[in-house]
């Protein structure tokens, strides 16, 4: 494949990253909201809802309350972001069935049980953002047994790509957010890329499930998991140079508007492009093993990921700390100094 259309840049959700820009994107009107605007509405009259990650709009705090819940607690770890989710919630006139808490969920706690768990902590790789540790300490404190959770499931998929020829800059309007997760991590690490552009066209095999979430009250997904897939190349020999990882969400257990946010209509989440070292000469109609890892990393909450292909690890991604430009595409990217390289001419 030789393309100029993509671009990378980084997964944010993971990091205290976010901006203006970032939230007008998830006031867009998309397969995301829709699906999530529809849950809320059909679980939350006469429930007491938490909302775990409110940001800046407040938007399904204010969403459930509208909507009938009987009260709304909405937490938002950053406080500046918490201050602005108030006022959303007084201009809204909801001042009075809406109480924002500042600070992380885990330190939180709530007169009442919610019986409606809204979040959106779902990351680009689905369990990135923490859901599984925070949704499990909801669980157990902030939530009554029978609680709703919205999403319902969460999901990571896994693709065969060839990139072969194509361009791979750091998109320009996402250089000041690679500044600010090295500085909240505290030093420049090969962080994860998600992959801008038409993504879905450079797949080359089936795509399957690495990992699969279930919030509800009899699951309690695992904060360590291998998985292990077998990805069928397509019919024309080819390269591998890369897998792609995507989310997909389903906002209730039954029915509703699934969200696949490869190539479904959202800007919430995007693709992670996870680069092999080397490229993979494969034929048409083998099959490629891959073997998807997660444990937690050392702040208990974020997960770590491998990727093993073909029986040789091919791709590490800590949540922070870890190598820097151990790959040709980050050494590409970045100076030793953690500076973005300006783009070839």
């Amino acid at each position: 494949m030789t393309t100029s259309l993509f671009s990378l840049f980084p997964s944010m959700g993971e990091y205290p990253a976010y901006d203006d820009r970032v939230y007008d994107a998830f006031d867009t009107a998309d397969d995301r909201h829709r699906a999530y605007r529809a849950a809320v509405r059909a679980a939350a009259p006469g429930k007491v809802v938490v909302d775990i990650g409110t940001g800046r709009d407040a938007l399904w705090a204010v969403e459930a309350a509208h909507a009938g819940a009987r009260h709304v607690y909405a937490i938002e770890a950053d406080g500046r972001t918490a201050d602005r989710a108030a006022e959303a919630v007084i201009e809204a006139g909801l001042a009075d069935r809406v109480t924002v808490r500042p600070g992380l969920s885990s330190d939180t706690t709530l007169p009442v049980r919610a019986e409606v768990c809204v979040s959106e902590i779902v990351g680009n790789i689905a369990s990135a953002e923490g859901a599984i540790a925070v949704l499990a300490d909801a669980r157990a404190r902030l939530c009554t047994p029978d609680c709703t959770w919205i999403p319902f499931r969460i999901q990571t998929w896994a693709a065969a790509v060839d990139l072969t020829g194509a361009e791979l800059p750091l998109a320009a309007a996402a250089r000041p957010y690679v500044h600010r997760i090295f500085e909240a991590t505290g030093a420049p690490f090969d962080l994860r890329l998600c992959l801008a552009g038409p993504a879905a066209e450079a797949i080359i095999s089936a795509a399957a499930p690495v990992e699969s979430l279930v919030f509800a009250a009899q699951h309690h997904p695992p904060t360590t998991d291998h998985t292990t897939v077998e990805l069928r190349i397509g019919t024309a020999t080819g390269t591998v140079t890369g897998l792609l990882l995507w989310t997909r969400v389903a906002a209730e257990s039954r029915g509703g508007r699934e969200i696949d946010t490869l190539t479904g209509d959202t800007r919430a989440w995007a693709p992670v492009y996870a680069p092999l070292p080397s490229p993979l000469p494969v034929t048409g109609g083998a099959r490629l093993p891959v073997t998807f890892t997660r444990r937690p990393s050392d702040d208990a909450v974020h997960p770590d990921y491998e990727l093993t292909v073909a029986g040789t690890p091919a791709w590490q991604s800590p949540h922070h700390g870890g190598p820097f430009r151990a790959t040709p595409l980050h050494r590409a990217l970045f100076t030793a100094d953690g500076t973005v390289r300006p783009p070839r001419a």
